[in-house]
């Protein structure tokens, strides 16, 4: 089953009532389904149960059970649920925004991952919203609880926002959206060889300026982020076992398996004599990208 969210009107076409003063809206990802969403909706997923991959403009991610990605009006998301996947997206305009009301923290394009008690809170809020099983999409005119979650979800983020420079609020938010597409699309295309210019074209800032803001925000500069990223990808391949150490290697983009291995035990710190096999597997999870482990 594959769902057609509604586009958002014209400009020079009268709104929409569903989108009128903040509305927003709720959808679950069928199982075995798809959901795409159009230009100029910023849309959140939470991932439930199973797995489903979304392929948008900042790339590919798949989402895990206990997952959560935010991703901005310009994505254009397709999200494909698996058989047993439990999916579920909110979507909402620029004006929706305005429910969660003055004081509370932005919400930014990203993604991480969901406590237990996290994801009990998000089933019982979507309980609530009686969300239609067969994906049918449902427009609510408050989504407040659940907007308030996703911010909550976000507080490392909104925590490094503080580190942005700007002489308000405003531009430090500002700052921090740009800085978290360019992250996005680092952790979107963990295969690419990244250029700083190209990265810093996606936040649309200056090179220099956005290699600066970067380190001062993640800690890390945009290049040293990329390798992470890519070994971080390299680990997860391993752990699924559907591939060599040379076919990993080659699409995490080394010229081998030599070069990938001191690269793997450097990044999960282990020592010469440790077996870089076992370590992988024991890994429940990859390191990247907890909310609760930034860079």
């Amino acid at each position: 089953m594959h769902i057609d969210l509604p586009a958002v009107a014209s400009p020079i076409d009268p709104p929409a009532p569903s989108f009128a003063h903040g509305a927003a809206g709720c959808v679950r990802v069928p199982a075995s389904g798809s959901v795409r969403v159009p230009e100029g909706v910023t849309s959140a997923w939470m991932q439930l149960r199973g797995t489903a991959t979304v392929q948008c403009r900042e790339g590919s991610f798949r989402l895990g059970r206990g997952d959560w990605i935010l991703l901005d009006h310009r994505s254009q998301p397709c999200v494909q649920s698996d058989r047993l996947g439990i999916c579920m997206g909110l979507h909402f305009g620029t004006d929706a925004l305005a429910a969660l009301g003055e004081g509370a923290n932005p919400l930014y394009a990203g993604r991480g991952r969901m406590c237990r008690d996290d994801m009990q809170i998000a089933l019982r809020l979507w309980r609530r919203l009686e969300v239609v099983a067969d994906g049918s999409v449902t427009l609510r005119n408050d989504l407040r609880p659940l907007l308030l979650l996703m911010a909550d979800l976000q507080r490392d983020i909104a925590t490094q926002s503080l580190r942005c420079p700007g002489r308000s609020l405003t531009q430090r938010a500002g700052l921090m959206a740009r800085l978290q597409v360019s992250r996005l699309h680092l952790e979107g295309h963990p295969q690419l060889d990244h250029r700083v210019d190209d990265l810093a074209s996606v936040a649309g800032l200056p090179a220099r300026y956005f290699s600066r803001v970067f380190q001062i925000v993640y800690g890390v500069s945009p290049l040293s982020f990329a390798g992470r990223v890519r070994l971080d990808h390299a680990v997860r391949l391993l752990r699924e076992g559907a591939m060599t150490l040379d076919q990993v290697a080659v699409i995490c983009g080394f010229k081998h398996r030599g070069t990938l291995v001191p690269a793997l035990r450097a990044h999960l710190g282990l020592e010469r004599m440790e077996m870089l096999g076992d370590r992988i597997r024991s890994l429940a999870s990859p390191r990247y990208p907890s909310p609760r482990d930034q860079y």
